[in-house]
């Protein structure tokens, strides 16, 4: 079994490594609660293979257009996040906007209920973030000892 689903990451992360660099397109709301929707029911059956497709970005198939999943432990550390973000202590993260994200998401998230926030936040570009914050919406909900989401940009 481990050697299967291994075999599976592995080409999740081999399919075509410049689909989201290339795809600017802006995602809608429907689409980003579609993709927390998939993130769910992947975590549900295997964290290991959603963790791994998470961090991959577009390349693992649950990314798109400027929508991507994220992933953090009720302890506060985000264990997956295509952008780098794996890893970080979110406890004490702050958007510009003043919303301390852990906090809020962490206070509100339930086991089979999708909850909403409003932040600002960078763009996806070219595999990174980048530094001009717009306004994201992001749709998340408890999935076990996690906190999942996605979320779109509104301008």
């Amino acid at each position: 079994m481990k050697n299967s689903t291994l075999i599976f990451v592995v080409m999740c992360l081999s399919i075509n490594q410049s689909i989201f660099a290339q795809d600017k397109e802006i995602g809608t709301k429907e689409e980003a609660r579609e993709i927390l929707d998939r993130t769910v029911n992947l975590m549900k059956s295997n964290k290991t293979v959603a963790f791994a497709m998470i961090t991959a970005g577009g390349r693992g198939g649950l990314a798109t257009k400027d929508l991507y999943p994220f992933c953090t432990s009720f302890s506060g550390i985000q264990v997956a996040h295509p952008y780098g973000g794996a890893g970080l202590d979110m406890r004490e993260f702050t958007s510009s906007d003043g919303k301390r994200l852990y906090d809020i998401m962490v206070k509100n998230a339930k086991e089979g209920v999708i909850s909403k926030i409003s932040y600002k936040f960078g763009k996806p570009e070219d595999g990174s973030l980048t530094t001009k914050e717009y306004t994201k919406v992001a749709f998340y909900t408890r999935v076990g000892n996690y906190i999942c989401g996605s979320g779109y940009y509104t301008n």
